[in-house]
């Protein structure tokens, strides 16, 4: 039984670390002025999109949640507030996160 909830806990600290080192990546795009910074929704359904292929339904919808608002905190103008100004933006931001959950809830079914 311990073995279990270990893994259960390395999950959630795996999800942790995908949300950081996606926000890292996006800050990086962002300084070098590659990107426009709203686009950087993709990068967390790519991510929301692996783990809920690897680490299961729990740290996907937690890695949902995340998702939206590091991205909204990060990348959605006005900058490091969560605060959303363009209405454009909020349908960007419900489409992330209703994108996310979808995913999280049919990974399961491809694994089988």
């Amino acid at each position: 039984m311990k073995r279990k909830s270990y893994s259960y806990l390395w999950s959630y600290l795996i999800t942790l670390a995908i949300v950081v080192g996606i926000t890292l990546l996006g800050e990086l795009i962002k300084m070098s002025s590659l990107f426009d910074p709203t686009s950087m929704d993709t990068l967390y359904i790519l991510g929301v999109a692996v783990s809920a292929l690897y680490l299961g339904i729990g740290p996907s919808i937690m890695l949902s949640f995340l998702s939206v608002i590091t991205y909204d905190f990060f990348f959605v103008p006005p900058i490091s507030t969560f605060t959303i100004a363009a209405p454009q933006d909020i349908i960007n931001v419900l489409i992330l996160w209703v994108v996310c959950i979808i995913i999280s809830c049919l990974s399961p079914r491809i694994r089988g």
